[in-house]
């Protein structure tokens, strides 16, 4: 056993296992059921994102780039560049074998299981502890925060792995600059910006920082001569990776028709109301979240900051028990800009703006906000917290490295292992994040693979249409299976085209009133009038979700869809009632 422990190979492959138990236990049971279940609130945006595996898989295996669909938006399409575009082309051969709900939880178990190994390698590199490093695993692969980010469904901001190995990539540069390691370093510089645009950012910043703390304060420590070409090389070439991406996705944001935009008003309206900093949620142990959005919106979206007094403590001691500042001092300076701007653009205590005569307290986010054109969209600055997790995990190894300096390796290892679950109950018991991460069904029922088999061209339409929006992403996610238009967008609150139909307007209405029964009289020209316009338009189906509407309200939709298209076909297994719409020119039975 000995000579297997001294393999160079043994420490890493012993914390990738650690961290893929960790990611598998985290999101149990998807592991066991992972083509049924989506990891993932059923309220959350799980369902877009998994629905974009299948539609770049779809479109590349039909020879086309993914920038532009007519099955979003129906009647219009538009342009699209799906946010996991480069994890989706990276679990291609997993979407094609396996199916796009597989995909999609490969790739987020698997972030989770990377976030913990790379912390694991960058503070193993900067320490020179592997036992202590295996602290890292949880403090950053399950952080409160990415854990929030699992139980939103967002694969997105859960592939944050790639950062702390851009960041190790960088400390090897620095320790002996070959052109071997300024390849790695500017490739995975480039895949950390391709998966996610905030995470190119953060790595950005942190490898600035990084290099600022190391010059001003050990500039003799770094051969500069041989290390700056090479580190301009790595980031003509991480640039050049990842512009052609960079390209499209700002060019789908500004085009007339795009499916989902980034306007200025809507930025800034998400950093003041929705998408808010509190200070106390830092630390505060408490399962409830600030903002707590589903109280607020009635969103299911969970904001989690909450840091770990463990790993806070751990940091404290950090301080304490080492005097060498050279070695903590480019992780405490990441770890203090990146605080400072998670806070947002104005300091928020318990909930509430801080006012100073009668005026919000501005932070440094603002001012970065204002200045640089990157930031100018960013609306979730709470996602800088990523920056302080990854300090925080630095600190905590170095704290046991040094707090445990004469103890043998096994006792370390222990250690961080006690760490390790201390962080997770803390995680589970004191902070919003779930534990384990919730899982949707993604069972898509029968009547639309039958749809899929109609020769007969026309969009989807399911009902109700009021459902919350991200929840209501469920039924793009059944177009997996029936490969036909449907009215929605990405995260759009209603279409248009639904408002400026009769029938559909009507709709709107009796599902948002509390009224029990019909109204004594409605507009039955108008109404099947509007009918037969949906399906001049293109509509095939109307599908009634009966699990979507208290019994009362399921009656009078169902008595007006049958004036309308007369008898629909249920399918009772699923709860579905299916409304066949005529073909133009025919007349509906029981109009």
């Amino acid at each position: 056993m000995e000579p297997l422990r001294r393999h160079p190979l043994f420490a890493p492959v012993l914390a990738a296992l650690a961290s893929l138990a960790a990611a598998v236990a985290v999101t149990w049971p998807v592991a066991l059921h992972p083509t049924r279940l989506l990891a993932g609130h059923p309220g959350n945006d799980n369902w877009n994102h998994a629905w974009g595996y299948w539609w770049v898989a779809s479109s590349i295996r039909a020879g086309d780039w993914p920038d532009h669909l007519d099955l979003l938006g129906f009647p219009r399409g538009g342009t699209l560049y799906f946010i996991d575009t480069a994890q989706a082309l990276l679990a291609l051969p997993l979407t094609v074998l396996a199916g796009p709900a597989f995909a999609y939880n490969a790739v987020l178990v698997g972030s989770l299981a990377l976030a913990g190994f790379g912390a694991w390698l960058l503070v193993r590199r900067v320490t020179g502890d592997g036992a202590a490093a295996l602290a890292a695993i949880p403090i950053f692969g399950l952080s409160p925060h990415l854990l929030g980010q699992a139980y939103n469904g967002i694969t997105e901001t859960v592939c944050a792995g790639w950062i702390p190995l851009t960041l190790w990539a960088l400390v090897r540069l620095l320790d002996r600059p070959t052109w071997a390691r300024a390849l790695a370093f500017g490739l995975l510089a480039a895949l950390t910006a391709a998966t996610s645009w905030y995470h190119g950012l953060f790595a950005a910043l942190a490898a600035g920082l990084l290099l600022a703390v190391v010059a001003i304060r050990q500039p003799r420590s770094v051969a500069w001569s041989a290390t700056l070409p090479r580190l301009l090389a790595a980031g003509g070439l991480a640039g050049a990776l990842t512009a052609p991406l960079f390209l499209a996705f700002t060019r789908s944001l500004a085009a007339p028709d795009a499916l989902v935009a980034r306007e200025p008003d809507f930025v800034w309206n998400s950093l003041l109301h929705h998408n808010i900093t509190d200070l106390l949620a830092f630390f505060s142990l408490s399962r409830t979240p600030s903002p707590d959005l589903f109280a607020l919106y009635g969103e299911e979206l969970l904001i989690v900051i909450h840091l770990g007094w463990v790993a806070l403590v751990l940091a404290g001691l950090a301080l304490l028990w080492t005097r060498r500042y050279r070695e903590l001092a480019p992780w405490l300076w990441i770890g203090a800009v990146f605080f400072l701007l998670a806070l947002g653009p104005y300091l928020n205590v318990g909930g509430e703006y801080v006012r100073v005569a009668g005026r919000r307290v501005p932070l440094p986010f603002l001012l970065v906000f204002e200045l640089l054109p990157v930031f100018d969209r960013i609306s979730h600055p709470f996602r800088f917290v990523t920056g302080v997790m990854l300090a925080l995990a630095v600190l905590s190894a170095v704290a046991l490295r040094h707090g445990l300096r004469r103890a043998p390796v096994g006792a370390r290892a222990a250690a961080a292992g006690a760490v390790a679950l201390a962080f997770v109950a803390e995680t589970a018991l004191g902070s919003p994040a779930p534990v384990p991460v919730a899982a949707s069904d993604a069972a898509i029922p029968a009547a639309y693979a039958a749809m899929a088999e109609d020769p007969t061209p026309g969009a989807v339409l399911d009902l109700p249409l009021t459902l919350p929006n991200l929840e209501r992403g469920i039924y793009t996610w059944y177009q997996t299976v029936h490969h036909r238009p449907v009215p929605w967008s990405l995260n759009e609150p209603m279409p248009q085209a639904a408002l400026d139909n009769h029938l559909l307007a009507t709709l709107i209405r009796l599902e948002a009133t509390r009224a029990r029964t019909l109204a004594p009289r409605l507009p039955e020209l108008d109404l099947v009038a509007s009918g037969r316009l949906l399906a001049r338009e293109g509509y095939r189906y109307v599908v009634v979700h009966e699990r979507f509407y208290p019994d009362f309200k399921l009656r009078q939709v169902m008595t007006l869809l049958r004036a309308v298209f007369g008898e629909p076909e249920p399918w009772p297994a699923d709860r579905l009632q299916v409304f066949t719409l005529a073909r133009p020119g025919e007349v509906p039975d029981g109009a």
